[in-house]
């Protein structure tokens, strides 16, 4: 009787290890995976998606890179602040988008500008078409961007779509 029950615990440590031996493989080869569908940050850098990411939700695009294929959100870094604004920048997509840090209801909300290297204003977004106070992103590749906070004064001006602006960082 006991050397059945060593003989079975034998053979299910031996199904274990098979088991365990499996699963480590398919953990490695997902991580293998994984770390390729991360680009270099110098190729991301030099490539970025351009100006089609213009105009885009930052949290639900999929950008494709090269062809790695990935979120603008998921490397955003605050590059620059001004009071209830800041630019976001993906290095991945080349992009950048306003956020605004502080609550005022709907009677706020930011602007994104894209400019030129000669200073002419390329391109602007608001934060209205998105699911939160962020503006919806530029192309920043070989270009700058800067981040407005807006208020409207009244109801009538939001109406009519005219923002006071307040604040703005610097570009980047």
């Amino acid at each position: 009787m006991i050397s059945f029950l060593r003989r079975a615990g034998a053979a299910a440590t031996a199904v274990s290890r098979r088991r365990l031996a499996r699963t480590a493989g398919v953990l490695a080869a997902a991580i293998v995976v994984g770390a390729m569908a991360v680009p270099a940050a110098g190729s991301a850098a030099t490539v970025g998606c351009g100006s089609p990411c213009d105009g885009k939700d930052s949290q639900t695009y999929s950008a494709l890179v090269g062809s790695v294929r990935g979120s603008c959100a998921s490397d955003a870094k605050t590059v620059k602040t001004a009071t209830n604004v800041e630019l976001r920048y993906s290095a991945f997509c080349r992009t950048a988008w306003a956020r605004q840090t502080d609550s005022f209801g709907y009677m706020s909300g930011v602007l994104v500008f894209s400019w030129y290297s000669d200073g002419r204003q390329r391109a602007w977004y608001d934060d209205l078409g998105t699911s939160g106070s962020w503006s919806k992103m530029v192309n920043d590749k070989g270009l700058t961007a800067s981040a407005c906070f807006y208020q409207y004064e009244s109801e009538l001006d939001q109406v009519n779509d005219v923002k006071t602006v307040q604040w703005c960082t610097a570009r980047y």
